[in-house]
């Protein structure tokens, strides 16, 4: 029994440490438009936005937050734009 109690304890500890590598990174523009550009093909829903953001290993949360940057940031649309153009040179 407490074998059991030491093994959950362990597995929720890394999970919490994973979680937290996993939102304590700074989204990059080059990260932020690949989800973005995954997040216009699903149904747009909270729970599918949220899929694509963890599968880059970002939070909804840190999307919006960089998203509503974007909408304020000239240099950074800037940035983003040539980024996009780029991209489809190669």
């Amino acid at each position: 029994m407490k074998n059991a109690l030491f093994i959950v304890i362990m597995l929720v500890i890394a999970i919490s440490i994973s979680s937290c590598k996993m939102t304590g990174r700074e989204m990059t523009p080059q990260d932020f438009l690949k989800i973005e550009d995954e997040i216009a093909t699903t149904d747009l829903t909270p729970e599918a936005k949220e899929k694509v953001t963890k599968k880059y290993g970002y939070s909804l949360e840190q999307y919006q937050s960089f998203e509503e940057k974007v909408r304020s940031d000239k240099k950074l649309q800037e940035e983003l734009g040539e980024i996009r153009l780029k991209s489809k040179q190669q």
